[in-house]
């Protein structure tokens, strides 16, 4: 007996938020940097200022949400306050990806997709193990994925001010490039938009959209004006200290060659889908092949006619959003934002394949290629759920972390240790 169709959304976000907190059980993952950003949360809730280290006013994260919110969740202090709000950033971010589930998943269902477009898209993307992963170990996509999805909702749904002004706002709240991903939409939609959209006019587009990143802007302008005060720079000094890391001449060839690479060549874009740490080895090189696949059907789906607007809105940000991966340093976790709208795009190109091909054979075909996607997918997360157990347990809390705790107990006021990674050995001598 098959689930009512309206449950479908609420069953897919259930799905997500069980996927999630059962990963942060069974790995126990904690990402480094969380170490990093926590202790500037720990200063604050402990009244020593939003700062890495007492009296030194250094911007030291980038995420105010990934900051603020961990640093709510320690009021109190105690023992083990850091799993504290580790564990509540996880819920709220579980309950975040699962909202996303929730509005794409919904929106697909009054859109009228074929079920297995559906099915097979949101499945696909709730057992992702990059998106799992960077959602439970202290870093914010899962909030990042959350306000793009509402961003992508509100354009391809009227559109709607307040709800896109409110999603850059949540954006920009939650990265300080989140501005990208609403530019990347905000373009998209200019040209793929429904019908509807198109017969106000271009002009008349372009100031909707302008009007949204203004309002969003300006719910974010507090954060601004306090980062610009207290710290000196609106930007995040860690992000300034990484703005250029490419070699001269390198960026420019990479974004004009970025297109054709993406079909002929290798660019960033064909990384996104692997497991987060795929570069060091060990995996079946036909997990390549299946990323690139996905990335590229993914932004190259607004290219057929036979993908309905909302798709291809979808479809053409991840292409935009290849020409800034090609920028970025090849980290995993900036990906997941992206994958959020292949995903989105790849459930109205099954949807427009289903369609199309309306005979028994191919929509059989379709069927068993979901199938066997979404079962790689299902083995992949458990092999990463494997790998990020041991990480944990061996290199963070058998090493990095005691190594920590040994400085706590042997470095002398005043002595400096150069180091990395700051995260996991930096925070516990404190």
């Amino acid at each position: 007996m098959t689930a009512p169709p309206t449950r479908l959304p609420w069953l897919f976000a259930a799905l997500a938020v069980v996927v999630c907190l059962g990963f942060a059980a069974f790995t126990g993952h904690i990402w480094e940097d969380y170490s990093i950003t926590f202790r500037s949360s720990l200063h604050l809730a402990t009244g020593h200022g939003l700062v890495y280290q007492p009296g030194e006013r250094v911007h030291s994260f980038t995420s105010p949400l990934g900051t603020l919110l961990p640093a709510l969740f320690a009021l109190g202090g105690g023992d083990h306050v850091a799993v504290r709000s580790l564990w509540w950033f996880r819920v709220l971010s579980a309950a975040a990806l699962g909202g996303a589930v929730w509005l794409a998943a919904r929106t697909m269902l009054r859109a009228g997709l074929a079920p297995v477009a559906t099915a097979t898209a949101c499945t696909l993307w709730i057992l992702d193990p990059k998106t799992i992963d960077f959602a439970i170990n202290g870093q914010e996509d899962a909030l990042l994925v959350f306000f793009l999805i509402v961003t992508w909702r509100a354009f391809v749904d009227g559109p709607r001010l307040w709800p896109c002004a409110l999603g850059c706002a949540g954006l920009q709240w939650t990265r300080p490039d989140g501005v990208v991903f609403f530019g990347a939409l905000a373009v998209a939609w200019w040209f793929f938009g429904p019908p509807t959209d198109h017969r106000a006019g271009w002009r008349t587009r372009w100031r909707h959209a302008g009007r949204a990143a203004a309002l969003g802007l300006m719910l974010y302008l507090p954060w601004m004006f306090f980062a610009w005060t207290y710290y000196g720079s609106p930007l995040p000094h860690t992000m300034l200290a990484k703005v250029s890391h490419h070699p001269p001449g390198e960026l420019t060839g990479a974004l004009l060659l970025y297109p054709w690479r993406l079909l002929f060549g290798h660019v960033a874009l064909h990384d996104v889908f692997t497991p987060a740490y795929f570069f060091f080895g060990g995996w079946p090189g036909a997990i390549a092949g299946l990323s690139r696949w996905l990335a590229v059907g993914g932004a190259l789906a607004w290219l057929w006619p036979a993908t309905r607007p909302a798709g291809r809105v979808a479809s053409a940000a991840f292409f935009l959003g290849g020409f800034y991966v090609e920028y970025l340093p090849r980290s995993p976790w900036y990906y997941p934002g992206w994958q959020a709208l292949a995903f989105v795009a790849w459930a109205w190109l099954l949807d427009a394949a289903w369609r199309t091909g309306a005979d028994a054979f191919r929509r059989t075909a379709l069927r068993v290629l979901g199938g066997t996607v979404v079962a790689v997918q299902a083995a992949l997360l458990l092999a990463v759920a494997w790998q990020m157990r041991a990480q944990q347990t061996l290199i963070e809390d058998h090493h990095r972390a005691e190594i920590g705790r040994w400085l706590r107990a042997h470095a002398a006021p005043g002595e400096r240790v150069y180091l990395e990674p700051l995260g996991y050995i930096g925070f516990f001598p404190t």
